[in-house]
């Protein structure tokens, strides 16, 4: 097996643009728009659960990691009450919010500088 870090790790080291590319969306659509808490709650959790099984899986740790986590964001779509489309907005940039903080996170806590 080689010995160069996984493609999903190259993530890492942009995951804190994600966040403030994420962030600045959520700001203007939130003040354009009506903000729904309890779809961001579900849609950060989501992304943050999502990741962590995620980088399970480039860890080498077994595919079926890597199942569950491409599968979360649709149990998010089909188990988060959509009550307008204004929450679906909601649920995807708090999802790309929660797993980009996850990643910014495994960063400072692991310091993988190694990626790129």
């Amino acid at each position: 097996m080689s010995k160069q870090p996984h493609v999903g790790l190259s993530l890492v080291n942009k995951a804190p643009m994600g966040m403030l590319i994420t962030v600045i969306i959520a700001v203007i659509a939130n003040v354009l728009l009506e903000l729904n808490i309890i779809t961001l709650g579900y849609a950060i959790a989501g992304g943050v659960i999502s990741a962590a099984l995620l980088l399970s899986y480039w860890l080498g740790k077994g595919g079926l990691f890597f199942i569950l986590g491409v599968s979360v964001p649709l149990l998010l779509v089909l188990l988060t009450p959509l009550v307008a489309i204004t929450a679906l907005l909601n649920l995807i940039s708090g999802f790309f919010f929660g797993f980009c903080a996850a990643l910014v996170i495994y960063k400072i806590m692991f310091g993988k500088s190694n990626t790129k």
